[in-house]
């Protein structure tokens, strides 16, 4: 038998990215919820999944939902992750709740948005999965925010020269770039370290 915590753990071990999904309940209400568990499916046609809790008070409207949206979460919208995370309130309370082009609400600020039109729906274990075709979508030029062992994160690129320039690490000479003093003490240092 599996430890659920344990498992759970070892699963944080996986870097994702943080989402958004939206859509309709038959009233015309929107009904938002943060998901990680997002992935893509097929190019074509073009495909996402993404899954939900049995157990989520949203599951009946997604259920019943002919569309939703998926929104791929900016690195500075970790205010909006948390809103939508927490159940039993209005998270759209103060959200301008415009549709995007399939019929699901709109969030501002997102690094990509997937519009899908509810394809199919299987149950896994505990959760629901929901495949969708993807009608509509757009990315934006934004780092995206990221969940990893329980926490959020960030992307962390490699640096370029003009970011080792920038951090007084490395200056530009006739023949290319050269560390600066301190370039060398913090190469040094890291040398030292990956020889413990």
């Amino acid at each position: 038998m599996f430890d659920p915590q344990a498992f759970r753990s070892a699963l944080g071990s996986f870097v994702t990215g943080v989402t958004i999904v939206t859509t309709r309940g038959e009233d015309g209400r929107p009904i938002g919820l943060t998901a990680n568990s997002f992935n893509s499916v097929s190019l074509d046609p073009p495909m996402v999944l993404w899954s939900l809790s049995l157990h989520s008070g949203s599951l009946p409207v997604f259920r019943e939902a002919k569309s939703w949206a998926v929104h791929v979460l900016a690195a500075d919208q970790q205010p909006m992750s948390d809103r939508f995370a927490r159940p039993g309130q209005d998270k759209f309370d103060g959200l301008d709740a415009a549709d995007g082009p399939e019929g699901a609400p709109l969030i501002e600020g997102y690094a990509a948005r997937f519009g899908c039109r509810a394809r199919f729906e299987y149950e896994g274990g505990d959760h629901a999965i929901f495949l969708g075709e993807v009608v509509d979508f757009e990315r934006r030029d934004a780092e995206p925010l990221i969940y990893h062992s329980g926490s959020y994160g960030r992307v962390m690129r490699s640096p370029t020269g003009e970011d080792l320039e920038h951090e007084g690490l490395a200056e530009k000479t006739s023949g290319g770039l050269a560390l600066t003093e301190r370039g060398r003490e913090l190469m040094e240092a890291l040398q030292r370290l990956s020889k413990r």
